[in-house]
């Protein structure tokens, strides 16, 4: 449970953690929907994904920051001091890959199928350890950007996260 948290919980740019080029920045929402609950839990926030890092801020309904740099994931504590996670490293290739569409890297760790939905793909989890958190994860692209991931959960629980990408949207 805390790994599908802390995957699903992820980024603010904060200066101990300068990075390179932003190659993606915009806004998410996230909808965590629970067996057995009508409504689902939704947060709201923004990130940066950088060459060499990601940031993700939830900014409501409570304020955090995920910062993922050098293979090491980090979250801020109440001074805004970085806080390394320990555990999450294996999977900090595999959400950077989601976010930029990295088909090559999916493919090492998923089985990929074309979706229904068009510009979706179903992804099926190969490693065992990911296969007793996740049964699938649906992947959508539009406009060559990832506009939503759904992660269904082994136990029966959905995640929803769609993207904006207002900064782009302003220079077309």
């Amino acid at each position: 449970m805390r790994l599908s948290v802390l995957l699903l919980s992820v980024f603010v740019f904060f200066p101990v953690f300068a990075s390179s080029a932003v190659t993606e920045q915009g806004t998410f929402s996230q909808e965590k929907h629970f067996k057995g609950f009508s409504k689902p839990f939704i947060s709201t926030g923004s990130f940066e994904l950088a060459e060499d890092g990601l940031t993700w801020q939830v900014e409501s309904p409570v304020k955090s920051t995920l910062l993922i740099k050098q293979g090491q994931v980090y979250t801020l504590n109440d001074q805004d001091e970085p806080q390394l996670q320990k555990g999450a490293e294996p999977y900090v290739n595999l959400l950077q890959a989601i976010l930029k569409h990295d088909e090559v890297a999916l493919a090492e760790q998923f089985t990929m199928a074309e979706h229904a939905e068009s510009g979706c793909q179903t992804l099926l989890p190969k490693d065992n350890l990911l296969k007793q958190l996740f049964s699938q994860f649906e992947l959508c692209v539009a406009a060559e950007q990832v506009s939503r991931v759904r992660l269904q959960e082994a136990n029966g629980n959905f995640t929803v996260l769609r993207f904006a990408y207002p900064h782009k949207e302003q220079k077309q």
